[in-house]
C-alpha cells in the first residue's frame, strides 16, 4: 500500500473570553486551532499545532485551557481506522517552541497540549512529537485530531436554584462526591419518583477534577468521526444508507444540519465520505459551510459513540451545573449560564457571514443566547458566536469558559428524573477510542438507552427552545426515545 499521511488538521473558529470572572472588557478574537499534516518521525508521529487565545490564569476561574489530541491509525491489512494508544510518560514527549507543554494521560488515549506557564494570548506554532506505544512506520496512515477543552479544578460548587425540577439547593464537596447521596438530599418537585433515588460515591458528582469540550460537538467533527468509520458503523450512526446520493444528509435534511454524502459508499463494503455543504451548492469544504456550527441532530446512541471514539465520556448534570455556575453563589431567581438573569435572544434568521468561521449573531448584550426559533429553517449558530469586544455575560459563557451551555442545542447529560438505576451505575470511566463493529459505544457503566427513565437527560435548552429550559437548574428537559432531534447535540468531558 502506498504511503500517505493523512491531513489531520483541524480548525475551530470560535470566540472566547478571557475575563476570569473579573467583569472586564476584553478583545476576543477567533480560536483558530490548527493541526499541521502529521509526519512519521522515526518511531513517532510529528506534527504542528497553534491557537489564539490560550490562558492560564490563578485567578477567578483558576483554570487554563487545553487542546485534548488523540491519533487514529490505519493499516494496510484491514483499512480499519483504529485508535493508536500514547505513552502515558509526559517525559517521553517533547514540544518546541509554542508556550507549551505535553501532559500524557494515565490511560494512553491521548495528550493535553496546554500553555506551560500563567498567561493569556495566542499561542504560537509548536512543533510536537509524540511516542506512540506500538512505533510508527512507513506503511500506516495517521490522523490527529484536535479538541478544545477546558481544565476545571477541583473544588465545592453548588446546584439548584430556579427552574423545572430543580435540586434542592445542595452543595457538592469532597464529603458528597467520596460518599454518594441518598434519596433525602434531593427532593426535586416533579412528583413521586421523579428524582434520583441514590448516587453511589462512584458517580462523578463534580467535586473532583475534570476536562471538559469548550464548545459543543462541531458538524466538522461529527463528520470527521463518521470518517473513519466502517460502511456498517455508519449506516447505525447517520440517519440515511452510507449508499445514498451525492448530497443527501446525513443527520436531518432541515434546521442548518449541513452534513452531507459527498462520496456514495458501496453496500456493505466501502464506507461513504461525508462532507459539509450547508449551502447545498454540492461543492463541499466551502467558507460558508457551516463546519463549526454546533451539530444538532444527535442522538444519545451518536452522541456516546463520538465520545468513546474520542476517548472522552458524557457529562453527569451535576458536572453541567458546575461548568455554568462553578464557585459562584446562586443568583437569586432566574439563572442562566453566565450567571445572571440577563438575556439577549439570536437567531439563525439574524446572523452575519452565515455558514462562516466568522459567523456572528447581529444581536448583542449581556446574556447573548441562541434561543427561540421554532422554524424548519431556524438551527443552531457557529459555537462562540458572540462578536468580540464581550464580557462573560455578553459571550454567554460558562464560569470556567465553556461556550453555548445555555441555548444553541441541548446539552446531553447522565443522570435526569425518573427510574435512574441505569444512571446509578455510571462511573468515571472514558472511552477506549474504539467503538463495536456494529457502530455503538461499549464502555461498561455507560447509560445506552434514552428517553424517560433510562439514566438520560438534557439540559441547557436549544435553540427552538423558551427561555426556562435554558436555566442552570433546570430539569424539566427529559431525553427522548425517538432517535434524532434537530435542537439536541452535545459535548464531552474527561477526567
Amino acid at each position: 500500500m502506498k504511503k500517505t499521511i493523512t491531513n489531520g488538521k483541524k480548525i475551530s473558529f470560535s470566540l472566547f473570553l478571557i475575563g476570569f470572572m473579573l467583569g472586564l472588557t476584553f478583545q476576543s478574537n477567533a480560536n483558530n486551532l490548527s493541526i499541521g499534516t502529521p509526519a512519521v518521525v522515526g518511531s513517532n508521529i510529528q506534527f504542528t499545532v497553534s491557537w489564539d487565545n490560550s490562558w492560564f490564569t490563578t485567578l477567578g476561574s483558576n483554570n487554563y485551557d487545553a487542546v485534548w489530541i488523540f491519533v487514529k491509525r490505519q493499516t494496510c491489512t484491514d483499512n480499519l481506522w483504529l485508535h493508536a494508544p500514547l505513552s502515558t510518560n509526559s517525559a517521553d514527549h517533547s514540544v518546541t517552541g509554542g508556550l507549551v507543554q505535553v501532559d500524557a494521560v494515565a490511560d494512553g488515549m491521548g495528550v493535553y497540549i496546554r500553555r506551560n506557564a500563567v498567561g493569556a494570548g495566542a499561542i504560537p506554532t509548536a512543533t510536537v512529537t509524540l511516542a506512540l506505544q506500538t512505533a510508527a512506520n512507513t506503511i500506516d496512515n495517521f490522523q490527529i485530531h484536535g479538541i478544545e477543552m477546558v481544565f476545571v479544578p477541583q473544588g465545592s460548587f453548588l446546584i439548584g436554584n430556579a427552574g423545572n425540577c430543580q435540586f434542592s439547593n445542595i452543595t457538592i464537596d469532597a464529603t458528597a462526591e467520596n460518599s454518594g447521596l441518598n434519596a433525602t438530599a434531593f427532593n426535586a418537585p416533579c412528583g413521586a419518583g421523579e428524582y434520583f433515588t441514590s448516587v453511589p460515591a462512584a458517580f462523578p458528582m463534580g467535586f473532583n477534577a475534570f476536562y471538559s469540550m469548550k464548545y459543543e460537538i462541531s458538524q466538522d467533527q461529527y463528520a470527521a468521526f463518521l470518517n473513519t468509520l466502517t460502511y456498517t458503523q455508519q449506516a447505525v450512526r447517520m440517519a440515511v444508507f452510507p449508499n445514498s446520493a451525492i448530497g443527501t444528509p446525513v443527520m436531518g435534511a432541515t434546521n442548518r444540519n449541513g452534513l452531507r454524502i459527498q462520496t456514495p459508499g458501496v453496500v456493505s463494503n466501502v464506507p461513504a465520505v461525508v462532507g459539509c455543504d450547508l449551502n447545498a451548492n454540492g461543492v463541499f469544504g466551502e467558507n460558508a459551510d457551516g463546519q463549526n456550527v454546533a451539530c444538532g441532530w444527535l442522538a444519545w446512541q451518536d452522541l456516546i459513540a463520538y465520545l468513546d471514539w474520542a476517548a472522552m465520556r458524557p457529562m453527569t448534570e451535576f458536572e453541567f451545573e458546575k461548568l455554568c455556575r462553578g464557585t459562584e453563589p446562586y443568583f437569586p431567581g432566574t439563572e442562566y449560564a453566565w450567571g445572571t438573569p440577563s438575556l439577549v435572544q439570536a437567531t439563525s434568521a439574524a446572523i452575519n457571514n452565515a455558514g462562516t468561521p466568522s459567523e456572528t449573531s447581529t444581536a448583542s448584550g449581556p446574556g447573548l443566547c441562541a434561543y427561540g426559533l421554532n422554524t424548519a429553517t431556524s438551527g443552531p449558530l457557529r459555537s462562540g458566536f458572540a462578536a468580540a469586544l464581550t464580557t462573560r455575560a455578553q459571550a454567554g459563557a460558562g464560569f470556567y469558559g465553556n461556550m453555548e451551555l445555555s441555548g444553541n442545542v441541548w446539552e446531553q447529560c447522565v443522570g435526569g428524573r425518573g427510574n435512574n438505576t441505569q444512571a446509578a451505575s455510571f462511573t468515571a470511566a472514558s472511552g477506549n477510542g474504539n467503538i463495536l463493529s456494529s457502530g455503538f459505544a461499549d464502555v461498561t457503566g455507560w447509560p445506552f438507552a434514552a428517553g424517560a427513565n433510562t439514566g438520560t437527560c438534557y439540559r441547557g435548552g436549544g435553540f427552538l427552545d423558551a427561555t426556562s429550559s435554558l436555566q442552570t437548574g433546570d430539569r424539566g428537559g427529559r431525553s427522548t426515545a425517538a432517535g434524532r432531534v434537530s435542537n439536541v447535540g452535545g459535548r464531552g468531558v474527561r477526567n
